[in-house]
């Protein structure tokens, strides 16, 4: 049982964003103050983090995706990085007049590493923040957009599924998979069974009288003492790291060469406590429950 995901749907969701924010913030260039996120070494944290409390979550699916997804993306982005930006001074070899750098591919693969870590993360929000809990956040404030919003992040998971039933099917009924024709048979398919699901939808909210008054929302998720401690730790932890991303000096500097400065070490250190947080939660109930089983 994940204990992380029975905490107030607010707490998740603000979790979530934040960590999101800060495993993109290294590679944000904030262009109207003139301020760069360097500390590249809280990439790595996350990406570990992430994988992590998503292997938690879904087990071997999160290994699956690592090898399946993740990896590839990360050393595509290395690879492009260096095949199209030319800086540094480490040459790994050179075609006529253009040099590729060993710079240029390890900030690739940084840049690669925070995909990465952002794409898991966003697994896990789909793992935790629910449909129903997106719109617990958002649904007594802006109740139509909660449900426009909610109605959207369930279409894409939706859209895969049915693509793998059309692929099922035809592969079924003996009809080759293969090729750009019958690819563009199983698209066309699925375009039409979508756009027919969605009039369905529409037919369905307007026989229920969606839209003809306005509508009053309803729901069962009470704000608890550990939400509030929870919601402290967050806030505390996003102000210090926001503020001290800005001001930190460059950890991994790769233009014009290669160079490691002195990590921020109390960056990191909350960093890592802010990201493990799930993990954190899930092992002090852990050690709750092995304690009482030892007294029975």
């Amino acid at each position: 049982m994940d204990r992380f995901s029975k905490f107030n749907p607010l707490i998740s969701f603000s979790f979530f964003m934040g960590v999101i924010a800060l495993s993109i913030a290294p590679c944000i260039f904030l262009s109207f103050v003139s301020i760069v996120f360097t500390n590249s070494f809280s990439i790595v944290f996350s990406f570990l983090f992430a994988f992590c409390y998503y292997f938690k979550l879904s087990g071997k699916n999160a290994l699956k995706m690592l090898v399946k997804f993740v990896f590839p993306v990360v050393i595509f982005a290395g690879i492009f990085n260096m095949f199209f930006a030319h800086y540094g001074k480490t040459v790994i070899f050179g075609v006529k007049e253009i040099n590729f750098t060993l710079e240029c591919l390890i900030a690739g693969l940084f840049t690669g590493l925070m995909i990465g870590a952002v794409i898991m993360w966003f697994f896990c929000y789909n793992e935790v923040v629910t449909s129903e809990k997106f719109l617990a956040v958002f649904g007594s404030a802006v109740p139509n957009l909660a449900l426009l919003l909610s109605m959207i992040f369930r279409f894409v998971p939706l859209m895969v599924k049915t693509a793998d039933e059309i692929k099922d099917a035809q592969k079924g009924i003996g009809a080759d998979e293969k090729g750009l024709k019958n690819a563009a048979a199983r698209f066309f398919s699925l375009i039409s069974i979508s756009l027919e699901k969605s009039l369905e939808t529409a037919d369905s909210m307007k026989a229920r009288g969606f839209g003809s008054k306005k509508r009053r929302f309803y729901s069962s998720y009470r704000f608890r003492v550990s939400d509030g401690f929870a919601a402290v730790f967050i806030i505390l932890c996003l102000v210090y790291l926001f503020v001290a991303g800005v001001k930190t000096y460059p950890q991994i500097v790769f233009s014009p060469a290669l160079a490691v400065k002195k990590a921020d070490w109390l960056f990191l250190i909350v960093f890592s406590a802010y990201s493990i947080f799930p993990l954190l939660t899930d092992l002090t109930e852990d050690i709750k429950w092995l304690l009482l089983k030892s007294k029975i």
